[in-house]
């Protein structure tokens, strides 16, 4: 089925548009220029998960996150968590990480939760995420 054409007036009256998933420029009285395929933003599934991260001050060193292919992942510190949660890549510290407080929230685009690993100041402390694909 095709898509149906869109066109988008500049204000000197030339044309911009999407066909068929493809750009098209007018410029004043010349030919139509393809520029190529257009990638439209978004997300095509949404999925998430809580995990308890169980060791405090990485005696048992820092949790990874499970595997989920994504684009994007919100990581939000449960709000009844009593101390922070450092989030970041393997071997991630209190001096490397990004700290969450109980509520706070942090926003990455990365290609899967699994780059992700969480550590605690307090045993038992909790992380919501939610990804997007």
């Amino acid at each position: 089925m095709p898509q149906p054409k869109v066109n988008i007036a500049g204000s000197d009256g030339s044309l911009v548009g999407v066909t068929d998933g493809k750009l098209e420029v007018e410029l004043g009285t010349s030919p139509t220029i393809d520029i190529g395929d257009v990638q439209i933003k978004g997300y095509a599934t949404i999925g998430q998960f809580a995990l308890n991260v169980r060791t405090a001050g990485g005696s048992g060193g820092p949790t990874q996150l499970p595997d989920n292919d994504c684009k994007h992942a919100d990581i939000m510190a449960n709000i009844s968590n009593t101390g922070i949660v450092y989030i970041g890549i393997t071997g991630v510290a209190a001096t490397t990480g990004i700290a969450l407080y109980a509520g706070d929230v942090y926003s990455v685009d990365i290609a899967n939760t699994e780059l992700l690993y969480a550590l605690p100041t307090v045993d038992n402390e909790d992380i919501n995420v939610v990804f997007y694909n």
